[in-house]
């Protein structure tokens, strides 16, 4: 059997596992919850155009709109109403499905997305997947309503205000990680893609690019790219990441200098950043970058030095593999399109599970774990292993996760 072979008997047995876990589950959310199986379903629908799958990714969104509806839940990307609704709303925008009944329902979402937003913003809460940022995708999508171009306006006001400037350019402090919970005295700043400046580069670079307050944004993209850019450890050895994970207001690592190797940390998430960046603001020179840092990713790492314990979309190979083949495909480097073969055979050898749905269970330190949801479990593995199957299907579901 051939690895496409494999894949195809994988993703049958995925989408029997989700068939129960949608109906079971008690988490609406998007990346953490059954939501994310409606991307699922939607994307192996184009895959074999198999009508029942779209129909299950019906019933997916039907129970979100009872949900959204009848459960309280806070405005969050990952866990909330914003992801959920983005959801939504993109599987109308790539017409598999009809939300011309679901207005009264986004303008409800609106107001709870907005007043979330705009409260943990105050805060200085900007973290992508949990906090206050998260919100402004689902804008992005909402855009040009009225809801949605004040939020976005409250967002760049936010971030011009809270700007800080730093060796290099401009970043926003850290309040999130435990680290910085663990260290109030002194303002760290956060490199991953799911809860950093990674995170705000690339949300500004969407504003940017739907022309949205474009003078105000661009400084502001100028000023965080070059920062990021220079956060760069001074030494890495071959295996060793290019980038920490944390820094301080000097430039300092705090922690350690090496990270590990997935979406939400280490140089795949900043690589993507700088694509989706230099791609939007048709900057060469943040592209080239990108693909250098790609690069050296696919020449260098691995499951050992990259500390990947798993096949998840987060952080394990499932996710890695599609990162790098999306990159190789944009930039037709067969360099990285060979290295997106090694994560998924990788993501394959991890399918060993007897006890785990369709063979894969999660690293949940210091423990294996079940999980179906996008982020974390079998869900995230299928969207991946759909790209693997059939690279002319557009994966833009990796919208949800800032990807590119």
């Amino acid at each position: 059997m051939d690895q496409r072979e494999a894949a195809m008997l994988l993703l049958r047995k995925i989408c029997g596992e989700l068939d129960q876990f949608i109906t079971t589950d008690a988490h609406a959310g998007l990346l953490g919850g059954y939501t994310g199986a409606a991307l699922f379903y939607a994307y192996y629908f184009q895959l074999t155009g198999e009508e029942q799958h779209l129909d299950k990714a019906v019933a997916v969104v039907e129970r979100c709109l009872s949900a959204l509806s009848d459960t309280p839940m806070d405005g969050s990307h990952c866990s909330g109403m914003a992801g959920i609704a983005w959801c939504l709303q993109h599987l109308g925008a790539i017409g598999l499905l009809d939300t011309a009944d679901t207005t009264d329902a986004f303008a409800e979402i609106d107001a709870g997305v907005a007043d979330f937003m705009a409260a943990e913003l105050a805060a200085g809460r900007n973290d992508f997947l949990h906090q206050g940022l998260g919100g402004a995708l689902y804008f992005l999508e909402r855009w040009p309503a009225t809801a949605a171009a004040a939020s976005l306006e409250g967002l760049i006001q936010h971030l011009e205000d809270t700007a800080l400037t730093l060796t290099g350019g401009i970043a926003w402090k850290d309040n999130f990680s435990s680290t910085s919970e663990a260290n109030k005295d002194q303002d760290l700043f956060n490199l991953g893609l799911a809860h950093g400046v990674p995170a705000i580069i690339s949300v500004l670079a969407r504003c940017y690019e739907k022309n949205i307050a474009r003078h105000r944004v661009l400084p502001l993209l100028s000023g965080s790219i070059s920062w990021l850019q220079q956060t760069r450890n001074l030494a890495s050895p071959i295996g060793q990441s290019l980038f920490p994970t944390l820094v301080n207001a000097s430039g300092a690592v705090v922690g350690a200098a090496h990270s590990r190797l997935g979406w939400c940390y280490g140089d795949l998430g900043i690589a993507a950043t700088l694509l989706g960046a230099g791609h939007r603001l048709q900057r060469g020179d943040y592209q080239h970058h990108a693909l250098q840092i790609f690069r050296q990713v696919a020449r260098e790492r691995n499951v050992k030095n990259g500390a990947v314990h798993d096949a998840c979309m987060c952080h394990g190979s499932a996710g890695i593999a599609h990162i790098l083949q999306q990159a190789g495909l944009y930039y037709g480097d067969e360099q990285l399109l060979s290295a997106s073969q090694y994560w998924w055979k990788t993501t394959l050898e991890m399918n060993t599970w007897t006890d785990g749905p369709a063979g894969f269970k999660f690293y949940h330190h210091p423990d294996f774990i079940s999980s179906h949801n996008m982020l974390e479990g079998i869900a995230g593995i299928g969207l991946s292993l759909i790209s693997f199957a059939d690279t002319s299907i557009k994966p833009a579901w990796q919208e949800s996760l800032l990807i590119f």
